[in-house]
């Protein structure tokens, strides 16, 4: 299959949006070029995992094999390579919603435990992370989008931003400015490619792989 390469901020339809009442959108949402593995950058973090770890059914290209998160600068990247090529026009996950994901959750206070309408989990359920960064297939365009849930810890609604994304053969990368993760100086953090069956906040989010399996990463390393 003959690589593909896409890359913008495009925001996800009002339906895969509901339950958001606040959105920030940049000013300017211009293609950025590809990351590629920084593997100079000083503050990195780097988990791999096996090939052939999702369930037969779950596409290749949902299947991870590299995952790694980097500082340069003022900025985060976040990259990862899959076992196949992403597709410019990947199935769609069964259900309602149909949204494929690759993703990273990033755990920037020990001691707080999101709670409420929380991506990805269903009313009443709290996690461990302040934040997830993602690329999204809605079954008709791909976004970047920063979803950030302090908010959820006194009473507000979380906030989702589009980030700048790249999506070349089997890697994909998303850049976030430090300021929009609370420039921290170290966190817990996990990949997973994903598969949302219903709306957002709901229960049906399934992650059809995970990096690392058990547990989670440090960054930096």
């Amino acid at each position: 299959m003959k690589p593909i390469r896409i890359a913008g901020t495009l925001l996800l339809g009002t339906a895969l949006m509901a339950g958001c009442t606040e959105r920030n959108v940049p000013t300017a949402l211009g293609d950025r070029p590809a990351v590629a593995f920084a593997t100079a950058a000083l503050l990195t973090s780097v988990v791999t995992d096996p090939v052939g770890d999702v369930a037969s059914k779950d596409p290749a290209w949902q299947d991870i094999v590299r995952s790694q998160i980097a500082k340069t600068g003022r900025t985060f990247v976040f990259t990862m390579e899959v076992a196949d090529v992403v597709p410019a026009n990947p199935d769609a996950a069964s259900g309602g919603a149909g949204v494929r994901a690759w993703l990273w959750g990033l755990d920037t206070d020990p001691d707080a435990f999101p709670q409420g309408g929380v991506f990805p989990s269903g009313p009443g359920r709290a996690r461990p992370f302040e934040f997830f960064v993602d690329v999204e297939w809605d079954g008709a365009q791909f976004s970047g989008l920063l979803y950030d849930l302090r908010p959820l810890l006194t009473g507000g609604e979380m906030v989702v931003t589009p980030v700048p994304f790249t999506i070349e053969g089997a890697e994909i990368d998303l850049s976030v400015a430090a300021s929009g993760l609370g420039d921290p100086s170290t966190f817990a953090w996990g990949a997973a490619t994903c598969a949302r069956h219903a709306h957002l906040g709901s229960e049906g989010f399934q992650c059809l792989d995970l990096a690392p399996d058990n547990s989670l990463a440090t960054w930096p390393e």
